[in-house]
């Protein structure tokens, strides 16, 4: 990083810093706001990341194969209680990055870089029933449905993920509910107003709609669900109708969760028909130190044929995937067979050790590609007879937070070794991935 750089980004946490030490936050705990007026709070959270990345495109004579560089994301909302039943927040976000030989911070839509704009604001209207809740919120917000697999905020990249949309809930938010809304991702445009101008991205130019449905009084100490969700993009003939259900539980040590999804409709014009599952199983140990072991599956189908007038990937839509695939973003819920082993454990109080073993096969490594964490594509078949196991990741994380948990910390080591297919689509390199991430709540 240069001395320019550095010094832009000492700023930023400076200014932070200058505004906890005026409004006092270490006297707060991390889930509360100070108030500036009767029915008035301000909020607000600053994050910086170091991350270091090595041989990310498996070969040292790529360009941007190895790059090192630091995030910087800074938020500042306001919460307006304006009666029982009706609020308003607004939320604006500078995001920034520094350092990158290689990552271009103008591009939109952009994950890295985004200067002050408005990130969320929305109207909130409540209508308490006892026999049929009712609330609607509309404006630019988060869409978050269960374990984001399929939608997620995306809070783990720099700008994160929000939708301009209008959200209506029909039930019990804690019972029995459904969500119905309509929906339109906003692509982050680094120098302007973040809008729906169009893009190159087929997700950022996309509309969702949808009906989610969850269930937490069915079965004791669980949650199902059941969604209906509709991309759609008209200027490339994209109609992805999504249909599926969700169930996570748990028994005494023992915690189950699993998700299907079957997809049909139009992907670029082609007819799309595509199914992915993810099965999941964990044993608690010791609670008193929540030592756990965990293995998980994951399947997402692939084209068997990219000359046909068929579409067999699965649509990812807008999940979050970083918390599933490996931590370096190498895998997207497409074209994969994925097995995951995990522990965690908490060693002493707050501190927080995890450790993952990934295993990675393409479902269709002859015609299909390999299919990163934002839906990009690292490798395609070269023709031949590929072999479909891709590799295995190595995940190890530490997690500790202070001052009454309002600053915490995050450290990583991921290292990825090539498989078989990697050496046989090209270079083959292994990669290496370190971070270092604090974040305070203000």
């Amino acid at each position: 990083m240069n001395l320019s750089s550095i010094s832009s980004a000492l700023a930023r946490t400076l200014w932070v810093l200058a505004f906890s030490i005026v409004f006092d936050t270490s006297q707060l705990h991390a889930q509360e706001r100070h108030e500036l007026a009767p029915g008035v709070t301000i909020g607000g959270s600053l994050r910086t990341r170091l991350e270091y990345k090595y041989d990310f495109k498996f070969d040292e004579s790529a360009p941007g194969n190895t790059d090192n560089y630091f995030l910087s994301q800074v938020r500042v909302n306001l919460k307006w209680d304006i009666s029982d039943a009706f609020s308003a927040y607004l939320e604006g976000q500078d995001a920034a990055i520094q350092g990158s030989k290689s990552i271009d911070d103008e591009a939109t839509p952009n994950i890295y870089s985004d200067s002050f704009d408005l990130h969320q604001a929305y109207l909130d209207f409540t209508q308490p029933s006892t026999s049929l809740p009712t609330a609607v919120r509309v404006g630019r917000q988060k869409l978050k449905y269960g374990a984001e697999r399929l939608l997620g905020p995306l809070e783990w990249v720099n700008t994160a993920r929000v939708f301009d949309a209008a959200k209506f809930t029909l039930g019990d938010v804690s019972a029995r509910s459904a969500d119905v809304f309509a929906s339109r991702v906003v692509p982050v445009d680094p120098e302007d107003f973040n809008d729906w101008g169009p893009t190159v991205n087929r997700y950022a130019n996309s509309s969702l709609y949808g009906v989610y449905y969850t269930d937490y009084a069915l079965i004791e100490s669980s949650v199902l669900e059941g969604y209906y969700l509709l991309r759609y993009e008209s200027d490339i003939d994209d109609e992805v109708h999504t249909i599926g259900s969700r169930y996570a539980g748990t028994w005494e040590q023992w915690d189950l969760d699993g998700d299907i999804s079957y997809q049909s409709g139009r992907f670029g014009g082609l007819d799309h028909s595509a199914f992915a599952t993810h099965v999941g199983a964990g044993f608690t140990f010791c609670p008193c130190n929540k030592s756990r072991l965990g293995v998980t599956y994951n399947y997402a189908s692939g084209d068997d044929d990219p000359t046909d007038s068929d579409h067999g990937t699965f649509d990812n839509l807008f999940p979050t995937n970083h918390a599933f695939y490996g931590y370096m973003d190498f895998f997207s819920l497409q074209n994969m067979h994925n097995v995951e082993l995990t522990y965690s454990v908490s060693p002493v109080e707050d501190l927080n050790l995890r450790a993952a073993w990934q295993n990675f096969w393409l479902a269709e490594a002859d015609s299909d590609s390999w299919y990163n964490a934002s839906l990009g594509t690292v490798r395609t078949p070269d023709g031949s007879d590929n072999d479909s196991y891709v590799g295995s990741e190595i995940d190890l994380t530490a997690a500790y937070p202070i001052w009454k948990k309002r600053l915490n910390f995050l450290v990583g080591y991921s290292h990825f070794f090539t498989g078989a297919y990697v050496s046989d689509t090209g270079s083959s390199q292994d990669a290496d991935f370190v971070y270092f991430q604090a974040k305070l709540a203000l």
